[in-house]
């Protein structure tokens, strides 16, 4: 495996510039950088600070037992119960397999920076994974894409939409997603690893009964020797160990939202666009009956937090009371979320995609409310893999891997289709159209001489004579490049790894293609790649 660094922008402004040092850092994060005398100083404040350790890891040894999880993560777990411990901690939904690459990703992060920190640091560091289970937009994380009929299409796991239920509460259907998993691994191709991959999912489904109860069973497995924890953010069992935050939520909801549309104003008057959306009376938190999420706005008028709908209307001492009685009822969004997992968890850092490190900026001011600190903000490795078939056929068409990142691959097409498909034919073809049209314009006059009542009539002559020519043009460019199929199918192979349906490749592809090809010590050599600390992107030759 050969690893090479190239600069390629994060996908917004704010993160590409915060990576790459030019965003004003102290204008968006407690740390102006996350190195190691950040950590030292973060260590020192999370010192002097308390945390319901024994709740958090009882909780989380109960939620882990489920999963027969490994004994490094229940030895991490336990852990936590020392007052010096600390974690590092990302986030993500819980996509089925998954989800893209990129989350694979989060988590190689998290593992190689709580290794390295514990040994510089002298204390324990716990890899966790903040499992989104809270949020219910279903449709974000039901499916994986393949590449099917030669097109890259959107495999589905067929399920009930209805509801807005958090993905923790959303079943899964064992017979639907065995026949699921198996359509999905059919398009990968078989291996001598095929087999073992669908006993490991299996295995996987055995302990789950929801979307996130499967992400976690992936990860524990995935992740068993580096002693990966998680903490699914939707489960009930989790609420009575928030219950006091959520009151604190609840009671200074309009400071946290002014706070948030302070700092937009302040990162627009420096010339980058908020990501959260956020009205001036959104009370930041969601109302949850079980199977509708309900996002709570207040009104100043009446006084009375309600959603949209105005199907769940509460006072502030009802919603005071819930957080105190019936935890489970409330849950946190975008904003509040990040805010919950401070007050959880002694974070020494959070790891962050391009789009986080952008919406965290806009909450800069949030976290001095409750008198938290933001902890150091390090972005999580971005790369894109790069199989040895796919450099053959990169070498064949002339670009570099990092050529094609950049964009350089729909102008190599169109000048291959120049020089290969287009130029015996588009100067014949035109000749032919100027000679045709000097051809029939004489017969036009004379039609309209006879009769200008034809004038319709010989104009639509023309041009369906031309629609004929452009027809048989298309046509014979169309066999043009079935007979250079081979060359061009390079282009479609290169494109469809590196840059399927034009986005990042970590975006789109699903860690268990890769599996399947090069076996379960693919994710280990995930783990051999240096943590990402100069943020530059990773092209991996395997």
């Amino acid at each position: 495996m050969e690893v090479r660094e190239v600069p390629l922008p994060a996908a917004t402004k704010l993160a590409a510039d915060y990576i790459t040092g030019a965003f004003p850092a102290e204008k968006g994060f407690a740390y102006a950088r996350a190195d190691d005398e950040a950590f030292r100083r973060r260590l020192s404040h999370l010192q002097g600070r308390t945390y319901d350790r024994r709740g958090l890891a009882d909780y989380l040894d109960a939620y882990h037992r489920r999963f027969s999880a490994s004994a490094a993560t229940m030895n991490n777990i336990d852990k936590l119960r020392d007052e010096n411990s600390v974690v590092i901690v990302g986030g993500q939904q819980a996509g089925l397999l998954t989800g893209p690459l990129y989350t694979i990703y989060k988590i190689v992060t998290i593992i190689q920076l709580a290794k390295e920190q514990e040994q510089k640091l002298g204390v324990p560091v716990v890899p966790l994974f903040w499992i989104a289970g809270e949020d219910h937009d279903i449709a974000e994380v039901d499916h994986v894409y393949i590449v099917e009929g030669g097109e890259v299409k959107k495999a589905v796991y067929p399920h009930r939409r209805k509801e807005r239920r958090m993905a923790a509460d959303v079943p899964l259907d064992r017979q639907l997603a065995d026949e699921w998993i198996e359509r999905v691994v059919k398009t990968y191709g078989e291996t001598d690893v095929t087999n073992e991959l669908l006993s490991f999912l299996a295995a996987c489904l055995d302990d789950s009964r929801t979307f996130v109860d499967f992400f976690a069973a992936i990860v524990l497995r995935l992740f068993a020797d580096d002693g990966l924890v998680v903490l699914n953010a939707g489960d009930a069992a989790v609420r009575p160990l928030e219950r006091c935050f959520f009151a604190a939520l609840v009671d200074r909801h309009r400071d946290v939202t002014s706070a948030v549309l302070s700092q937009q104003g302040a990162l627009r008057a420096l010339g980058y666009a908020p990501l959260i959306e956020i009205a001036p009376d959104a009370a930041n938190l969601f109302y949850y009956d079980g199977h509708e999420r309900s996002l709570l706005h207040y009104d100043e008028e009446s006084g009375l937090f309600r959603n949209k709908a105005g199907s769940v209307i509460l006072t502030k001492q009802q919603l005071l009371k819930l957080a105190e009685t019936k935890p489970v009822c409330l849950s946190n969004n975008v904003v509040t979320r990040p805010l919950m997992q401070e007050y959880l968890l002694p974070t020494l850092a959070f790891v962050a995609g391009p789009g986080e490190i952008a919406y965290w900026a806009e909450l800069k001011e949030v976290f001095p409310l409750f008198r938290m600190e933001m902890p150091p903000v390090v972005p999580r490795l971005q790369a894109t893999i790069v199989s040895r078939s796919l450099q053959t056929d990169l070498a064949d068409i002339g670009l570099e891997a990092d050529e094609v990142l950049s964009g350089r691959l729909e102008e190599a097409k169109q000048q291959w289709l120049k020089a290969t498909a287009e130029a015996p034919l588009a100067e014949a073809f035109a000749k032919a159209k100027d000679d045709i049209e000097a051809a029939h314009r004489p017969l036009r006059e004379l039609g309209m001489e006879i009769d200008r009542g034809l004038e319709g009539l010989v104009a639509k002559n023309a041009a369906i004579i031309q629609a004929q020519i452009e027809f048989l043009q298309q046509t014979l460019e169309r066999a043009l490049l079935r007979k250079h199929e081979a060359e061009w199918r390079k282009f479609w192979r290169v494109e469809t790894a590196l840059r399927p349906s034009g986005a990042p490749q970590e975006r789109v592809w699903n860690v268990f293609y890769y599996v399947n090809r090069y076996g379960f010590d693919f994710v280990e050599k995930l783990l051999a790649i240096r943590h990402p600390e100069n943020g530059m992107h990773k092209i991996v030759y395997i």
